[in-house]
């Protein structure tokens, strides 16, 4: 049961960074369209920017389980490749405490926040159309939630590492 609620959360991190992994094509489409706009016809865009902001603020965040599941976070490459299979789950066990305290008030906070933003239903006041700012907002503690998922699951595989002494 527990491989089972393991590889749920890795399907989960995955299929949620392939998913978001597209966004960067709304990044460049958009990208592209202000710097043709402003270059071929003197003619920039006052929403480009904005829109931009916003939706690399949601690729960042949301890809930060896919990130963690595949080791794509910094680590002290120094002193993490010199220790056994055990040592670097004892050192990711100790350092998780720290891991689990920022997540958990990312998540916390960003409820308040992203709760906040849809009770006013905050827009952006830099682009013309007023935009809904709130559904961006709402993906911070979704992707806290996403992160602490896959913390845990990464904390559970390196308890079991640490106590089983590297053994599979």
């Amino acid at each position: 049961m527990l491989k089972s609620l393991l590889k749920a959360i890795d399907a989960t991190s995955d299929w949620s960074g392939k998913i978001v992994s597209f966004l960067i094509y709304a990044v460049i489409i958009t990208l592209l369209y202000e710097v043709v706009a402003r270059y071929a016809f003197d003619a920039p865009t006052i929403w480009a920017h904005g829109v931009t902001q916003r939706i690399i603020a949601t690729y960042a965040i949301l890809l930060g389980a896919y990130t963690l599941r595949h080791g794509g976070h910094v680590k002290v490459d120094i002193l993490y490749n010199r220790l056994s299979i055990r040592g670097r789950a004892i050192l990711d066990l100790v350092t998780s405490i720290f891991f689990f305290l920022f997540c958990g008030v990312l998540l916390w906070k960003g409820i308040d926040f992203a709760w906040t933003s849809v009770m006013i239903r905050e827009t952006c006041t830099d682009v013309p159309f007023l935009a809904p700012l709130y559904p961006v907002k709402v993906m911070l503690p979704l992707g806290a939630f996403l992160i602490l998922l896959q913390g845990l699951a990464d904390f559970i595989r390196n308890l079991i590492t640490a106590v089983s002494g590297g053994a599979k």
